[in-house]
């Protein structure tokens, strides 16, 4: 096994193949106990889940769901979201695959030299009181992800429309929100423990419904109400 530091946590990991390639900016030294010690059975998630296709997907899909209910013991979880970094916040994009995250962080990243934290599976935890997200190894097809980790600055709920607008959401409607793009198929009391985290969650951070075309307006409609910065018109 190796050891690696993700989401602020110590992993010892059996990683092979496209698991250990993108865990390796992970790695670290393997000083003292692992907070986390990590086994895939991917043989098995295979014969679950064929649509994985091959032994080396369903390891790495294996270890990042695992990976995600030790989370639960740690006051974190993940978030099926595109997750930048800007003005040392992270700022969270999350809906169906499909809808358009990465399209809208690649406009951030584009539009306001923001940069990538994840593009696709960040990890949320609660540290002293503080709601902090991380990159992790699980991080799309692109492989966008850095190991570090930043308060939290926001997120949004993306869907598509006729017109960009911004509304914030109350914790009543954020909620199944977060519960049809994170963690859902759990025990009872990990099910407890994610709903716990939820609540505090839409409580502590600006949660926002982003309606959105695909265009470069609809960064800029986002970027102004997450950041509170305004946007000079001639910049677009």
């Amino acid at each position: 096994m190796k050891r690696y530091f993700i989401a602020g946590l110590t992993v010892d990991m059996d990683a092979s193949g496209r698991t250990q390639v993108r865990a390796a900016p992970y790695e670290i030294p393997p000083v003292g106990p692992a907070d986390i010690t990590l086994t895939c059975d991917a043989e098995a998630i295979l014969k679950l889940n064929p649509f994985l296709e091959d032994l080396e997907t369903a390891a790495y899909m294996g270890f990042g769901a695992i990976f995600s209910r030790h989370l639960l013991n740690f006051n974190g979880s993940f978030l099926h979201s595109s997750a930048v970094i800007y003005g040392g916040k992270a700022y969270l994009f999350s809906a169906p695959s499909g809808t358009g995250k990465s399209t809208h962080t690649e406009k951030w990243c584009r539009l306001f030299q923001a940069t990538y934290l994840n593009d696709d599976k960040p990890a949320l935890r609660l540290v002293d009181g503080q709601w902090m997200a991380y990159g992790t190894p699980w991080s799309g097809k692109h492989d966008l992800s850095s190991p570090v980790g930043v308060p939290l600055g926001g997120i949004a709920f993306l869907k598509r429309g006729d017109e960009n607008k911004i509304c914030t959401l109350p914790p009543s409607k954020a909620v199944p929100n977060f519960m049809s793009q994170s963690l859902w198929k759990l025990q009872k009391d990990q099910m407890e423990k994610q709903l716990a985290l939820l609540d505090n969650l839409v409580r502590s951070v600006p949660i926002w419904e982003l309606t959105c075309r695909n265009d470069d307006d609809a960064a800029f409609v986002s970027f102004k109400a997450m950041t509170g910065e305004g946007i000079d018109c001639d910049a677009k």
